[in-house]
């Protein structure tokens, strides 16, 4: 199991809800209230200058096409795409989260996948149609576990076929997530050097009396040089 932080602090583009196409997406958002997204969602939301870029995703699936659609643009993205799936990434969330680089997952976060469906209806050629484009739908799918992973194409095909649950673990162990996120604490920092509570604690009390000193009518200068001493202070005590 391998466990990493976010490296930098970036403003992610989230992949949150159903996932659509961008002509049912009005209809879901305004008529429903519903939380969707769309491929033009990503598309427009991709920065201009090719810079590296965080995608979180958390949603139930939707349909296949625009989710490989979403899939694409992430791929012939020229940045580094990281995905981090903060809480799930069933069905068609799976296949958007090939599309990164790296794929990240909150030790809480699952992925499911399983085999496409449709509603199809009318007579007999008409479900044969359906079951074949079905199952050429579940080949195009595993071909896409297939290249992130390395794992040969029939495996994920039978894996599919059982409706597979996975957690952060087993998806890292099968080569869908590279990395199981560590939730670190921030730390405050000036230059790199660390300030402990006990200093931004004394900061925050220096700022109170500060705005006393400036409120007060007949302030005293020793009362400044108190202050000036007691800021230095901080760093003088920061070694204890």
């Amino acid at each position: 199991m391998t466990i990493h932080g976010k490296e930098e602090n970036r403003m992610p583009i989230n992949v949150k809800g159903m996932i659509t196409n961008d002509d049912d997406a009005p209809f879901y958002r305004d008529w429903f209230g519903m939380t969707v997204v769309s491929p033009a969602d990503i598309l427009d939301a991709l920065p201009r200058d090719g810079s590296d870029i965080d995608v979180e995703i958390a949603s139930d699936g939707g349909e296949v096409d625009p989710a490989t659609e979403i899939c694409t643009a992430l791929r012939n993205y020229h940045g580094n795409v990281t995905v981090q799936i903060v809480a799930n990434a069933y069905s068609a969330g799976t296949i958007i989260a090939m599309g990164a680089d790296k794929v990240q997952m909150a030790p809480g976060a699952k992925m499911m996948i399983h085999n496409a469906s449709s509603g199809a209806e009318g007579n007999f050629h008409d479900m044969e149609h359906a079951s074949q484009m079905l199952q050429t739908t579940n080949k195009a799918i595993a071909n896409m576990y297939a290249a992130k992973t390395g794992k040969p194409v029939q495996d994920f095909l039978d894996l599919m076929d059982q409706e597979k649950w996975l957690d952060a673990d087993d998806a890292v162990e099968l080569g869908l997530a590279d990395e199981i996120q560590n939730f670190e604490p921030v730390t405050n920092s000036i230059g790199g050097s660390k300030i402990s509570h006990r200093a931004v604690q004394k900061i925050q009390d220096l700022v109170k009396e500060n705005r006393k000193l400036k409120n007060a009518q007949n302030s005293q200068p020793s009362n400044h040089e108190q202050l000036v001493q007691a800021k230095l202070a901080i760093f003088l005590d920061e070694g204890e």
